[in-house]
């Protein structure tokens, strides 16, 4: 008989195929309702006054819309693709539906196939009009959102071409990858666990084993972002919708990465494949089970005990807030033990399962001996420094100290004296795990801070090395103190060069200065604060701040954001500009751009005498109108001040500022330095 030996059968594609019909007209109908029905909503004002309004806003649905559709479309294929899955390959998780199947004179290559293509005619219709694999919901909506834009005067193929190529493609990836879950699993409610479970593994396993690292290795905080690429395309929805995300040159819509669509869309038709070499050899005993092939089942005993102990440990330290790492281990050890209890249960369905205390004993002293190895650093990670000599460019993070205006954190350092002090700093930093921040405190010989550090090296080999250290100790003592960490940081505050690439003026005076305005001005006789804008000297107040930055009387940094210097030489009023820049959408093409606004601030001080001295011509600063010192203001001061209060909690005379000092006028009611 013919559908013995051939490899699809028409009456068995279409029986599951109009079995389940429901299933892609429902899918359906959720893109007529996305797409071609909003054009028909918005088409029907066009009786209104505003015809040129609805034309144009039509002209620009037809542009943006299909593709703005699309991160819904990968939620919605992914949906559906396990739907459908579920619906044809339903015979497969009950023992009589399976034996009677599979009593039919017809080969399972024949089987699968028939079902298959008849989940797939939910998205992808065979043998059309001579045609093969046309989307039938997909090419519905093609054409009657062609048809409608066409007849309303605002028909744009190509937008709609590609939504109909990104979607179909995403939904062939799905139904596949869910087809060949379904082969690995005799149980229906397992199968959209696995399904599940498999598209998000790979980013969920990373970010727990990223979190134990974090907690055990001193300078650890996350994987290398080359790592988390792999990761992405390994954790199929999160990459999906990153390549259809959409961005806008002009006003012309640009999905991020279609390609990425592409690349799945092979995918799928080789999981299709694996599926089919699967289905020929599974069992139909195994209707039922959990897991359906038997090779696999210690893959998921041992994979499930491993998620478990992670999953668990992280969050059982996390909710009992314990962050020792002993603490970890043994929660992590316990999740795992018990994951692979619970494992065995779900292979053998049944409670009785105490005979798998040896290979949870196994796996127990594996998690034992891997929290451990991490924990004591038995891969040098934490003692681990580049050589100055292979390292070709640096980038440090949080060297910028205070005042907090626009002055960067990040610095990129590539001269061979620069690296070779980063590599001081770090050996230093490497060593400080056991001082890590506990709580404020003060020194009894002068401000006690902390200091967050981020190193990123760029080696000669081509690779990168990443650290990061949070709430490293530093006392003002120690700024002079040759070959301590503050001493070697503050080396960089106090390089002027280094603090103007901080600032970043090369590229702030690139664009067109607009306006300049005060922040945080003090009235006297409102006794309150306020912004005052300044018109038309923008640029001599740039200059006059320039020439200041130059001779070191603004832009100074201070590490210490609580040192004595830096409230006594730095005010609580800042200068702001308003910035045009120009970003070029062609890059090398200054035609095709758009100028966007920035700010750029920068706190005065009491030493600033040019930029002061403008001020006060321009009558931005009088009597009335004065720049108050940083530090106690207002009423009172905070506990972090309390240390510089006299004996009986008044505020020291040498604290009370003056307008010659930049401040107030001195008195219970003035702004306080």
């Amino acid at each position: 008989m013919r559908s013995g030996t051939s490899c699809f059968n028409g009456t068995l594609y279409k029986k599951a195929f109009l079995r389940f019909w429901p299933i892609w007209a429902l899918y359906g109908a959720q893109w007529l309702l996305m797409l071609p029905l909003p054009f028909l909503t918005t088409g029907l004002q066009g009786g209104h006054p505003g015809v040129t309004t609805v034309t144009n806003r039509l002209a620009e649905m037809a542009q943006n819309n299909p593709l703005d559709m699309l991160m819904f479309g990968t939620m919605s294929a992914a949906v559906a693709g396990v739907v459908c899955a579920m619906a044809v390959f339903s015979y497969l998780y009950s023992s009589r539906s399976a034996c009677t199947m599979h009593a039919l004179p017809v080969r399972r290559e024949a089987l699968f196939t028939s079902h298959y293509l008849a989940g797939l005619s939910f998205l992808l219709l065979p043998h059309l009009a001579g045609l093969s694999f046309l989307l039938l919901p997909h090419l519905a909506v093609y054409a009657l959102t062609v048809a409608v834009e066409a007849a309303l005067g605002c028909l744009d193929l190509w937008p709609l071409t590609q939504w109909l190529l990104v979607q179909s493609g995403a939904c062939l990836f799905f139904y596949s990858f869910a087809v060949f879950c379904a082969m690995f699993t005799g149980h229906l409610v397992a199968l959209p666990l696995f399904y599940g479970i498999l598209n998000f593994l790979a980013w969920t396993v990373t970010n727990l084993v990223e979190g134990v690292c974090y907690e055990f290795l001193f300078g650890f905080r996350r994987f290398p972002d080359q790592l988390w690429a792999a990761v992405y395309w390994l954790t199929p929805f999160i990459r999906l919708e990153q390549g259809v995300q959409t961005y806008y040159e002009g006003s012309k819509p640009y999905l991020d990465d279609p390609s990425a669509v592409a690349v799945y869309a092979v995918l799928g038709a080789v999981f299709a494949l694996a599926a089919l070499l699967v289905y020929r050899t599974r069992h139909i005993e195994s209707a039922g089970d959990v897991v359906a092939v038997r090779i696999v089942r210690p893959v998921f005993r041992y994979g499930f005990a491993f998620c478990a102990g992670l999953t668990g440990g992280v969050w059982s330290a996390a909710l009992l807030s314990q962050d020792s790492p002993a603490a970890l281990t043994f929660w992590v050890v316990l999740w795992g033990v018990i994951g692979c209890f619970a494992a065995e249960m779900l292979l053998k369905k049944s409670f009785r399962v105490l005979r798998a205390w040896k290979g949870s004993l196994c796996l127990g002293a594996a998690l034992l001996v891997l929290c451990l190895g991490v924990s004591l650093d038995g891969f040098g990670f934490e003692s681990r420094v580049p050589d100055p000599e292979q390292v070709t460019q640096v980038q440090v993070w949080g060297l910028d100290g205070a005042p907090y205006d626009s002055a960067s954190s990040n610095l990129t350092l590539t001269a061979p004296e620069d690296i070779a002090l980063v590599t001081q700093i770090h050996t230093l930093a490497a060593g400080m795990e056991d001082q890590q921040y506990d709580g404020r405190a003060s020194a009894e010989d002068g401000t006690f801070g902390y200091l967050n550090l981020s190193l990123t090296y760029q080696l000669a080999g081509g690779g990168t090395m990443t650290r990061y250290y949070d709430g490293l100790p530093i006392q003002e003592a120690d700024l002079e103190a040759e070959g301590t960490l503050a001493n070697l940081a503050n080396q960089f505050t106090s390089d002027r060069n280094k603090v103007a690439e901080m600032y970043g003026f090369e590229e702030i005076e690139e664009g067109r200065l607009v306006e300049a305005y005060l922040v945080n001005v003090w009235n006297t006789q409102a006794e309150s604060y306020e912004d005052v804008y300044i018109d038309g000297s923008a640029q001599a107040l740039w200059d006059a701040m320039k020439q200041d930055f130059a001779e070191g009387t603004i832009g100074v940094r201070y590490l210490l954001e609580d040192s004595r210097a830096r409230y006594e030489n730095t005010c609580y009023t800042d200068l702001c500009f308003t910035i045009e820049q120009l970003h070029e959408t062609a890059p090398g093409d200054r035609d095709a751009s758009e100028t966007y606004g920035t700010t750029f601030t920068i706190t005065l001080t009491p030493n600033a005498s040019h930029t002061l001295s403008l001020l006060r011509e321009l009558g931005a600063l009088d009597d009335t109108h004065v720049a108050p010192a940083y530090g106690v203001y207002m009423d009172g001061a905070e506990d972090r001040y309390d240390a510089y209060r006299n004996a009986d909690g008044s505020i020291p005379e040498d604290l009370l500022y003056d307008e010659t000092r930049g401040g107030g006028p001195a008195g219970e009611t003035a702004p306080l330095g």
